[in-house]
This record gives structure tokens, C-alpha cells and sequence, in this order.
């Protein structure tokens, strides 16, 4: 499916540098303990994936799950990671073509995130984010519920902050996937620009998402490329080097439009 052979794209550029081991700890965890998991998750995930990938195997996700398993939650946010290295290990599982435990590991992942009381609007865009990862184990009335349902979270994500990247992301993501005989495509440009151009309140804490926006870049530079809008796909790639110089994917697309 076109939806997971991209997503494969974006999170195998994680696969370069250093890798990172991720020692045991004890039966808790202390406030500054505490901290430190949770300083710079998002970078230690992506980083645990790029192990995963180099030592064949989903224990460098699992002990980061373990370290926040050990949390107290206070704000839904050790929740949150838990279901996004969640739906990171369904994603390395799908790589591997171990596709029933993809599917099964992805629906953990949504478990994790219902179970959640009070969401957030970051709670709702990774829900819908999970939910389009899992609509491709689905089929019939089953994925049509799963296909309204991100349109749901996603569309909760923005009524609770109307300037959620990762809200505008999932929503732009998902048009984009959808056939034209469904509805889809008609407004993949102007959710992803609302992705591109929306301030990211969280970049000042580490301990908060930031994933989407380079993802946004990479798409709304594919959009166009697809339908022949190179002028536009240019200049959306001059903007996304000056975010993101250091891309893998961003600079992908780079190649192919100077070719």
C-alpha cells in the first residue's frame, strides 16, 4: 500500500549515525530520573528505531518503553511516548514483513491512547496519526469507521489548538492516501501548508512532541512533483532545506528536482 511505503521512506532516514544503547534501570524512578527519560524523548525514540534497524530487533524500543512504564503521569505525556514507540515498533514490524504483529502492535498502540482521559490536542493528532498506520490491516466497514475516525481526532486536534502541526499533518497525510473515488485529494495542499506555516509551540520542550512538519515539507514537495508543479515543489524545498538542512528525505527530493 502507497500509505506504508512512504511512511517506510520518512522513518528509514532514521537509520543513519550512531546508535544508542539503552541501559536498565531499577523498579523506580526518581523526579530527576524522571526528567531525564523524558528529556528529549522524541530524539531517543527516533534514535532507539534507528537501533532497531541495525540490530535486527525491537528490544531497543522495548527498553524505552520499560523506562516509561516505571513513570508517574501527571499530564498524559508518558502515555503519549508509550503509544508512539508503539506505533514505532508496528511500523519496524511492517518492515520486516512480520505484518500480523505489525497489526497487532499498532492496535496497542490505539488502546494506550483511549485509555487516556483527559486529551490533549496532541493525544487526538497522535490517535489519528496510529489510526492511519492502522487502516491498512483493515477492509470494508472496518476501515471506512477507522478512515472517519482520523478525520475525527485529527479535527479534535485542531479545535483544541488550531495551530497543531502534527493536527494539520495527519489531516493533509491522510487526504493525500485517500482515493479520489472516496473524496480524497482535494485539500492535501492547503492542510499541508497549514503544517508548514503554523508556529510549533512545543520546539522550546523536549519533553513534547515536534514530529510532523518535516513530514508535511516531504509530502507537499511529492504533491507537487506528482502533479507537475515543479515551480511550486522548488520553492517549497528551499523553504524545507532551511528548516530541516540536514534531511535525508529533504534532500531526496532535492536530487530528483535537479536532475
Amino acid at each position: 500500500m502507497k500509505r506504508s511505503i512512504v511512511l517506510f521512506v520518512l522513518l528509514s532516514a532514521f537509520v543513519v549515525g550512531v546508535c544508542m544503547v539503552n541501559a536498565a534501570c531499577g523498579a523506580s524512578l526518581s523526579r530527576t530520573e524522571s526528567d531525564d527519560v523524558l528529556d528529549g524523548i522524541q530524539k531517543k525514540i527516533e534514535l532507539a528505531m534507528n537501533n532497531c534497524f541495525v540490530q535486527n530487533t525491537a528490544a531497543p524500543l522495548d527498553s524505552l518503553f520499560t523506562k516509561l512504564n516505571k513513570l508517574e503521569d501527571g499530564n498524559g505525556m508518558v502515555p503519549y511516548w508509550k503509544a508512539y514507540i508503539t506505533y514505532y515498533k508496528s511500523v519496524f514490524y511492517l518492515k520486516l514483513g512480520k505484518k500480523e504483529d505489525s497489526g497487532k502492535v499498532i492496535k496497542e498502540a490505539s488502546a494506550i491512547l483511549n485509555d487516556i482521559g483527559n486529551k490533549t490536542s496532541e493525544t487526538y493528532a497522535l490517535l489519528a496519526l496510529v489510526q492511519s498506520f492502522s487502516i491498512q490491516f483493515a477492509s470494508g466497514m472496518e476501515a471506512g469507521r477507522i478512515s472517519a475516525g482520523i478525520r475525527e481526532n485529527a479535527g479534535k486536534a485542531l479545535e483544541l489548538d488550531s495551530t497543531n502541526v502534527r493536527g494539520w499533518y495527519v489531516l493533509g497525510s491522510n487526504d493525500y492516501y485517500t482515493p479520489a473515488s472516496f473524496g480524497g485529494g482535494k485539500k492535501v495542499e492547503y492542510y499541508l501548508k497549514k503544517a508548514t506555516s503554523s508556529p510549533d509551540k512545543n520546539t522550546d520542550d523536549s519533553s513534547l512532541p515536534t514530529w510532523g512538519r518535516e513530514y508535511a515539507y516531504a509530502l507537499l514537495i511529492q504533491y507537487y512533483m506528482q502533479n507537475d508543479r515543479t515551480d511550486e515543489a522548488k520553492n517549497c524545498l528551499l523553504m524545507a532545506e532551511k528548516e530541516y538542512p540536514d534531511s535525508y528525505f529533504i534532500g531526496e527530493y532535492k536530487r530528483k528536482l535537479d536532475e
